[in-house]
């Protein structure tokens, strides 16, 4: 058997041998004949009749000359969707012509098809577009007042393997803080980010609607990562498989995720946070906070705050692993009692003690830890079934663990502490223990009007 796989093995390598010679061989022969020629084509980027590469219509792309005029001209000849292509190469614009419906962008890869834009606000505006996509290209924005897209009134736009940068850094604060990234507003919905990367902006990405959504993307070195404002109920976004991460200098990132107001839903699943002073900051005190909030199978770290939830109606932890970007131990949850009164919070993890002290919650959460509940209020009969042995169905534990009384698995109560009893209240509202002693009787022994506590 292993001659024959070895056998079969040298003939592949033969076979695979002479036809690598033929070309090879081919190639020999005409170079004899003739000097060799090098040509080039670009890539087939479309079957669309429409699509028109910026080179065609006059661009440079060397970073120096001003490619805004020819970038329009390519957008306004007229006859079908748009499809513009922009071949590796840096072009400095000024403006960004107005698309249409259904227009594509592409260029040739995010860090080879580079836009940059020293301007004042969004160099690219779309308004009451539809389905309107851009892939494979970087827009890099240097002025300190700029922004790179901006979105109103848009539905079903996407971004693909896009990279939007600005010019904020720890050295220049707070020089490039009021830079954008993306601009969400006027009910833009369905926008979609994959694989994009929002860098060094004073806020990457600012909405004010509901329904948009980020996966697959990074967040590096904003000093606000994501902005939900508006205050009108509307804020929303879903992120899933994200990044958020910066330095540890606190002129770099102030706050990963900040709403600020009142705001719809919001979903971070499978999210990293690391390099802000607070990770995420939900809601706000006087203005209100999200509807709903859900934190999954995300790693929080941060310098001094973790999570800090102001305000929300209906916060949802689960799976959360809090960390410290320092080595001065971060508040990991922190809950506003008043903002946050009710909340569910299930297997989070602690990277500086056992588990998450269950105190960080107010008392209207449900808390699930490693082997502990708390903040349960059951509706309707609870039941509890005796299972094989005699172990108990229900005790009541000090702090330390200690079993103060339970019921059995026959259903009897039991009490372990002979100075303890069953407490009950008189018609006259007065309060009384009964004990047992040595011989067997039970007497009672008055605690008052007032209810005791333990």
């Amino acid at each position: 058997m292993t001659d024959d796989v070895l056998n079969r093995r040298r003939l592949l390598a033969r076979s695979l041998g002479v036809a690598a010679a033929l070309p090879l061989a081919a190639a020999a022969c005409s170079s004899s004949a003739e000097e060799p020629t090098v040509e080039f084509t670009s890539p087939h980027v479309s079957d669309v009749p429409s699509a028109r590469n910026v080179r065609d219509f006059g661009a440079v792309g060397d970073g120096k000359a001003d490619d805004t005029t020819a970038i329009a001209n390519a957008c306004a000849v007229g006859g079908g969707p748009l499809v513009l292509y922009l071949p590796a190469g840096a072009y400095r614009v000024t403006a960004w012509p107005d698309l249409p419906d259904y227009a594509a962008v592409i260029g040739d890869g995010s860090d080879v098809t580079t836009i940059g834009y020293a301007g004042d606000g969004p160099l690219i505006a779309l308004r009451g577009k539809h389905r309107v996509s851009f892939k494979r290209l970087g827009i890099y924005v240097t002025g300190a007042t700029g922004a790179a897209v901006s979105l109103s009134e848009c539905f079903r736009c996407s971004f693909d393997s896009v990279v939007l940068r600005g010019g904020h850094v720890s050295t220049n604060y707070p020089e490039f803080t009021q830079q954008r990234g993306v601009i969400l507003d006027q009910n833009t919905g369905g926008t979609a980010f994959i694989n994009c990367d929002v860098n060094n902006f004073g806020i990457g990405l600012t909405t004010s609607c509901i329904q948009n959504y980020v996966t697959s993307s990074k967040f590096t070195s904003n000093y606000v990562g994501v902005l939900g404002t508006g205050n009108d109920h509307s804020a929303g976004l879903s992120m899933v498989n994200v990044e958020f991460v910066s330095d540890t200098d606190p002129n770099t990132t102030d706050k990963h995720v900040l709403i600020d107001g009142a705001a719809n839903d919001w979903w971070l699943t499978n999210v990293w946070f690391e390099g802000a002073d607070i990770a995420l900051s939900i809601g706000n005190r006087d203005r209100g906070g999200p509807a709903q909030f859900g934190l999954v199978n995300c790693k929080v770290a941060a310098r001094s705050v973790c999570m800090d939830l102001v305000y929300c109606r209906q916060p949802y932890l689960a799976n959360v692993q809090f960390d410290s970007d320092t080595q001065r131990p971060a508040i990991e949850v922190r809950v506003d009692s008043e903002g946050c009164p009710d909340g569910t919070a299930v297997n989070l993890l602690s990277s500086t003690a056992s588990d998450i002290d269950p105190k960080s919650f107010p008392e209207g959460w449900s808390v699930t830890g490693r082997g502990q509940v708390s903040g349960v209020t059951f509706v309707g009969t609870v039941i509890t079934r005796a299972g094989i042995g005699s172990a108990d169905l229900l005790q009541a534990q000090s702090p330390n663990g200690a079993v103060l009384s339970a019921v059995l698995s026959t259903g009897e109560w039991l009490v372990d502490r002979a100075d303890s009893g069953v407490v009950l209240k008189d018609s006259g509202d007065n309060y009384w223990r009964l004990t047992v002693s040595t011989d067997g009787s039970v007497k009672t022994s008055p605690l008052g009007r007032r209810r005791p506590t333990g």
